[in-house]
């Protein structure tokens, strides 16, 4: 036994117990001169006693750590764009990728929202609205499928916008007799929808490809391991498949540095991902401009020209949805939000929205020479106006400072809710003529109170609630649906118990990062409480007059509002320039797109409905006059 031998020996005998090895205690004890000697015992045996330990403390942690780490891996599986960014071309300009549709349906499960849609009361109401969908059709059949094949890492991508070359792919969980099912269905109903179309097969390297033409358009796909590949082209896919073989060594795009740029950004786990490189639209932006005789000065770009990559991720957590973006582009504005309206928002403030922006920008843009459309003739005459009271850039940059905010409020006991819109004022004198010169080419009626110059449109006759006006103090300029509010926040009335102080804002406010650039919040369980209170005695009698409404669901069976609310809970978005780029991220019940998604949605679904009964509907026309009226001069435009 060499001598390092003998004396882990020798330490593993000290440490153990009295009488643990008593059938060697007196051999090994004379084994070498060296380990006999008390003076050796007396160097050695108190300093690499306590150092085995440490040793073996040390492996028994790393073989626990490591193990957990493996547990969590495999139970939560984290979402890793870069091994499918491994399989796509360095100029990939988008790239969509769903990690793992299973846990997103499991998580989705688990939200506010779903639980809202779950209720009892929800699902009542659905009930007449859901009867009208067929029992079968192609979405609710893709739906199925998706489902059976237990899909993670799908991912769509494309290189080129004009051609639109697709290729995309998934991996799948489920049997290969399940998956060639789905997929041979998917394939039949596309040769079903395109008539001519031409089927044929092809074999590269060790892969046989699947190959559907029909005149122009082509799909290819196959079928490697458990992965699905396709594309629009063959030529692609075989340039996809090269990559997944390890035959292609040129540069992917997870080695380009705006992607790596960007997932940087982005959550170590998500539920979806898109990451878009806008060279190609703004090139094409540029060629459209040319030709239309519009083209920019060199040294000016627009918004898209500036974005070098936008990537945005949607997580679930914790029963809240998140949404995380980041464009990189040069800064757009030097300075930073501070929020100063925030102390002026009342406590049933039900919207708050503070902002930077690039007020010369706008100053540009106001001065454009004014194009068809139905606000055409108002900015031709603001154009007008500036330029007639020799406003030039200089005065509209020293009048204003970069910070816009945005709050309305709607008290239990208002019809409709008031909204203010404020700007922060830098030079008040030139604010004023600026102000002054935009509301006498409109019309508007000037006064001054409260050390502050107003301007009230001429009103009209037809909604006396809404008066707008316009008020420029020493601090900001105030644009409001009515007087009185516009008074409170020129006066710096204090809001009291105001929105800073409610415990919902705070911790709303905790959720996402300290805004640099923009922030909003939005109280959608009042909201929706004064939207209901308002609008649900409208629909219940609407049903009398228009009897297709009734068809499509039942007013009476509207779910109460405490049903509804207790669902639903702040959302609040913040932005920041961090790292080359705009950082944005939203969360809430839904968050701030979705919720302008939603807004959009409703408005469009209104629209149609309208356009359905051929005419307005009842509870939205003005109701007749019994007596002839004198005509009514058209409304002014807003400053």
């Amino acid at each position: 036994m060499s001598a390092a031998g003998q004396l882990a020996a020798d330490d593993l005998l000290k440490s153990a117990k009295p009488g643990r090895f008593p059938q060697h205690a007196g051999r090994v004890r004379y084994l070498t001169a060296a380990s006999d000697s008390e003076s050796f015992r007396k160097r050695a045996g108190p300093a690499r006693v306590p150092a085995m330990k440490r040793f073996l403390l040390v492996i028994l942690l790393g073989a626990i750590a490591a193990l957990t780490a493996y547990y969590i891996v495999r139970q939560h599986p984290a979402a890793v764009p870069s091994t499918i960014a491994n399989l796509l071309p360095a100029d990939t300009a988008l790239f969509i990728h769903l990690p793992d549709a299973e846990k997103n349906r499991d998580a989705w499960h688990r939200t506010d929202l779903y639980q809202l849609y779950r209720e009892p009361a929800v699902q009542d109401f659905l009930q007449k609205p859901k009867s009208r969908l067929p029992e079968k059709g192609p979405v609710k059949e893709a739906w199925r499928d998706l489902a059976s094949l237990r899909m993670r890492n799908a991912f769509l991508a494309t290189n080129n916008f004009d051609s639109l070359r697709v290729v995309g792919g998934f991996e799948f969980r489920c049997s290969d007799k399940e998956v060639e099912s789905v997929i041979e269905r998917w394939k039949s109903q596309l040769a079903t929808k395109a008539p001519g179309t031409q089927r044929s097969s092809a074999d590269y390297e060790k892969h046989h490809i699947d190959i559907f033409s029909s005149g122009q358009h082509t799909f290819a796909s196959t079928i490697t391991g458990h992965q699905f590949f396709a594309a629009a082209t063959v030529e692609d896919l075989e340039a996809l498949l090269d990559r997944v073989d390890g035959r292609t060594k040129t540069p992917a795009l997870d080695s380009d540095a705006n992607f790596r740029a960007a997932m940087k950004q982005m959550p170590a786990d998500y539920a979806w991902m898109f990451y878009l490189q806008p060279k190609q639209l703004a090139q094409k932006l540029a060629t459209l401009r040319a030709q239309s005789g519009r083209s920019l000065p060199p040294d000016q770009q627009t918004m898209i020209e500036r974005i070098e990559s936008f990537s945005h991720a949607m997580v679930f957590e914790a029963g809240k949805i998140r949404d995380i973006g980041f464009a990189a582009m040069p800064r757009v504005a030097e300075n930073k939000l501070e929020r100063t309206t925030l102390a002026l928002a009342s406590a049933d403030t039900l919207l708050y929205s503070a902002f930077i922006v690039n007020m010369q920008q706008q100053f540009e843009w106001a001065l454009e020479p004014a194009g068809a459309g139905s606000m055409a003739a108002p900015l031709q005459l603001i154009s007008n106006a500036l330029s007639s009271a020799g406003v030039t850039k200089e005065d509209w940059k020293a009048a204003f400072g970069d910070e816009i905010s945005l709050m309305a409020a709607w008290p239990a006991s208002a019809k409709l809710p008031n909204a203010i819109l404020t700007v922060a004022v830098r030079d008040s004198g030139r604010a004023r003529r600026i102000a002054g010169a935009i509301a006498s080419s409109s019309g508007w009626q000037k006064s001054s109170r409260n050390n502050a110059e107003y301007y009230t449109a001429p009103t009209a006759g037809v909604l006396i609630a809404v008066n707008p006006t316009v008020a420029v103090s020493d601090r900001l300029l105030v644009l409001g649906l009515d007087p009185a509010s516009v008074d409170r926040i020129v006066t710096q009335a204090p809001a009291g118990n105001g929105l800073s102080g409610s415990e919902n804002f705070r911790a709303a406010s905790k959720l996402v990062p300290e805004p640099q650039q923009m922030f909003a919040y939005i109280d959608l369980a009042t909201l929706y409480s004064r939207l209901d209170t308002t609008l649900r005695p409208i629909l219940q009698m609407s049903a009398a007059f228009v009897p297709s409404l009734s068809e499509r669901l039942d007013p009476n069976k509207l779910p109460p509002t405490e049903v509804i609310t207790k669902h639903l809970g702040p959302v609040v978005a913040s932005q920041s320039y961090v790292d080359g780029g705009y950082r944005s991220e939203s969360a809430g019940t839904i968050t701030i797109g979705q919720a302008a998604i939603a807004a959009g949605a409703a408005y469009a679904g209104v629209m149609i409905f309208q356009h359905q009964q051929k005419g307005p509907s009842p509870f939205l026309a003005a109701p007749a006059s019994p007596t002839p009226s004198p005509a009514i001069a058209q409304p002014s435009p807003t400053p």
